[in-house]
């Protein structure tokens, strides 16, 4: 996986060897804070942590926000991410949630495409097409995406030369390169000087750790992908391990996906960025947890690849990886309080009263991030925390 350089980020650090700068200790009256400046932790440094700490950022313009986390951006799995927008399933969570938070965050990606940031966020719009052997129902998403058209006869015979496929659709969507993706948030995050704090090399193992962070949390959104295993003891969490290759192939610039006989839940997939083309598609195995590339995966990924765009033939390959992404049954995104005894005063260790949980998204972080950020955010308003 690619580092970021860390002098991008020394500035806004305020720790030194991992360890956050001493809070005075004291018993906070919530209800105050909530309406002066509530200070707001958010745990997890991948996109759906960076999303939560920007969006509170900009809603709220006296919230103080303390990102902690163990690994920040491009060191976290969303910056391997190709960034191929698209929502897809996630068993447990309704369709019209996971329409809802992809269009969200279709609208912000859109409106950075068509801003002068758009090639430093790594934002551009991309042709894309999908082959089927038989006809599919179109996906809830074809709404939002410009141009959605299923193919015709002389479109299939463009697409797929070889007569494999039946069937298919053409659309155009977004691509947000993970790695730039989440250098341009944390940049944004960073414009808020005044008001973030960004703790890196931080393990905190349960809410109740985060009295060591500062005593005076008023919420806190659990971000944490994988390590809300441990962090709130969610045993449904599971990894569900990637590898994709990325090779030197620049006259592909459009997103294909091909239909597997043999797998259909495995696609083959072709997604262009700025300087490589990823080539992906592995099953993931519950509980498969080795980071370590595997022949026979890059053997098959490049395979399915060259059968479904032939000109990929021979690209060199410059680079693969392998992540894990955050697997649940079903995306957690609630309110949780711990308030029951209607103290109004704190003291040092105690449970910060209101908690966001905000993981669980699979492989459809970069999707769904903005848009779940913002229903993450809209749960504090209500509680009028912010």
């Amino acid at each position: 996986m690619l580092v970021q350089s860390r002098s991008l980020l020394n500035s806004i650090f305020t720790s030194q060897n991992n360890k956050p700068i001493a809070h005075k200790r004291h018993a906070l009256s919530v209800f105050a804070s909530a309406s002066t400046n509530p200070k707001i932790g958010v745990i997890g440094g991948g996109v759906i942590g960076l999303t939560c700490a920007l969006r509170l950022l900009q809603r709220s313009p006296h919230a103080k926000v303390t990102l902690i986390c163990s690994k920040l951006a491009t060191e976290t799995t969303s910056a391997g991410a190709a960034g191929l927008w698209k929502p897809y399933a996630i068993s447990g969570t309704s369709p019209e949630k996971v329409n809802k938070w992809g269009t969200d965050t279709f609208q912000h990606y859109l409106e950075i495409f068509n801003s002068q940031d758009a090639a430093t966020a790594g934002i551009f719009l991309c042709p894309a097409y999908e082959l089927y052997h038989e006809p599919v129902p179109d996906p809830a998403w074809s709404t939002t995406v410009p141009s959605y058209r299923h193919l015709s006869s002389t479109d299939l015979a463009m697409y797929d030369p070889q007569k494999i496929y039946n069937y298919g659709f053409a659309y155009d969507t977004i691509i947000a390169e993970g790695r730039l993706y989440m250098q341009w948030l944390v940049a944004k995050i960073k414009s808020y000087t005044s008001r973030v704090t960004i703790l890196t090399g931080c393990h905190v193992e349960s809410l109740t750790d985060l009295s060591s962070y500062s005593d005076d949390f008023v919420a806190v959104i659990n971000c944490a992908g994988l390590g809300a295993r441990e962090l709130v003891k969610d045993e449904s969490l599971y990894p569900i391990r990637g590898h994709v290759l990325r090779v030197k192939a620049p006259w592909v610039r459009f997103h294909a996906e091909a239909e597997q006989r043999d797998s259909p839940d495995m696609p083959a997939y072709i997604i262009p960025n700025s300087d490589t083309v990823v080539l992906g598609g592995t099953k993931g195995h519950k509980g498969d947890e080795d980071l370590n590339p595997r022949k026979d995966d890059r053997d098959a990924i490049l395979a399915r690849c060259t059968a479904a765009v032939p000109s990929l033939a021979g690209a060199e390959v410059i680079d693969e990886w392998v992540g894990l992404r955050p697997g649940r049954p079903s995306v957690r995104l609630e309110l949780e309080r711990f308030d029951s005894n209607n103290s109004r005063e704190r003291s040092s260790g105690d449970m910060p009263p209101f908690v966001v949980h905000n993981y669980g998204h699979g492989g459809s972080g970069l999707t769904l991030a903005w848009g779940c950020a913002g229903d993450s955010v809209e749960l504090l308003a209500k509680q009028n925390i912010i």
